[in-house]
């Protein structure tokens, strides 16, 4: 039997949300060899509307922007530091990172991606602050889906709320991300705890399932943690050579293989064993194989 003209929209819909380009046309092309063979009646309008929709995919991935902003990514990992427009973005930018950036108390002051770094226990990760997203950024309004593109890309977001301000900012905020099909790991920077708690537990209550962490950009209060949930956002470790000086970044679950790859690339052909210190270790300086998982914060010592 067939199905209503706007339960089968709103089917079409779910299936092709968070798709680009050549993913969505393909996926589009798919849903019209399954509708039922009907010339007339809505099935026809659902046609038009698909044929119509793969046309301007096709020009919207045709069309070269030359305003395009992508971001290079520098560092571990890369997070996006998300809000609304004048939500104090580019100052908690500042604070976390010493970069000299233009703050000013208007909305859109933040016209491009600005990207910093962050440094947490000898790691550098790359902080981008993108422009204020709006209602409606998945429908590119405001310029939204290049600003999505970015966050898709991320590693990790920072959502920045006033906790002066209605939570409404962070709810459209969520729903776009949510539209656009972009899950990542994602902590919340409440701004300006220096003002009471009254709004923050109010907050905590409307959002139980979100990492929360009160910050006062102005008073210094919880930068360092809010460094710290940046890192862990990254899902990645630091692990340390015999000198301790710089941690080496890697992903859960690492190697010895994969470390003495990062290191140089002939230290796999002349291994020979590894000495390990740290939680991985049963003892100090237990040696390994390069088969052996390495755990946050361990010292490790290559022998070739």
């Amino acid at each position: 039997m067939a199905l209503p003209h706007v339960i089968q929209m709103q089917l079409i819909k779910k299936r092709i949300k968070g798709k680009e380009g050549k993913q969505k046309i393909n996926e589009l092309k798919q849903i019209m060899q399954e509708l039922p063979g009907y010339k007339s009646g809505h099935y026809a309008d659902i046609r038009k509307w698909i044929q119509e929709e793969i046309a301007k995919t096709k020009t919207r991935t045709k069309v070269k922007h030359q305003d395009w902003i992508g971001v290079k990514k520098e560092g571990a990992a890369q997070i996006v530091l998300v809000g609304a427009p004048n939500i104090g973005k580019s100052s908690l930018l500042k604070a976390l990172s010493d970069i000299q950036i233009k703050v000013a108390n208007y909305a859109f002051t933040t016209l491009k991606p600005i990207p910093a770094i962050i440094k947490y226990e000898g790691t550098e990760v790359q902080l981008v602050e993108i422009p204020g997203l709006i209602k409606g950024a998945h429908e590119d309004k405001g310029g939204g889906k290049r600003l999505l593109g970015i966050i898709r890309g991320a590693d990790g977001i920072i959502l920045m709320h006033d906790l002066s301000r209605n939570t409404d900012e962070v709810k459209i905020i969520l729903n776009e991300l949510d539209e656009a099909g972009i899950e990542k790991p994602m902590i919340i920077a409440a701004n300006k705890i220096d003002l009471g708690t009254e709004n923050l537990e109010s907050l905590r209550k409307e959002f139980p399932d979100k990492i929360i962490i009160p910050v006062s950009v102005k008073q210094g209060i919880g930068l360092e943690k809010l460094k710290k949930q940046a890192w862990n956002l990254t899902g990645l470790i630091k692990v340390y050579t015999k000198d301790k000086k710089q941690p080496i970044a890697l992903p859960k679950g690492a190697t010895v293989k994969q470390l003495a790859e990062k290191i140089h690339k002939d230290f796999v052909k002349r291994f020979k064993f590894a000495i390990i210190t740290g939680t991985s270790a049963k003892f100090p300086k237990q040696r390994a194989g390069l088969g052996h998982v390495l755990e946050d914060g361990d010292v490790t010592e290559i022998i070739t």
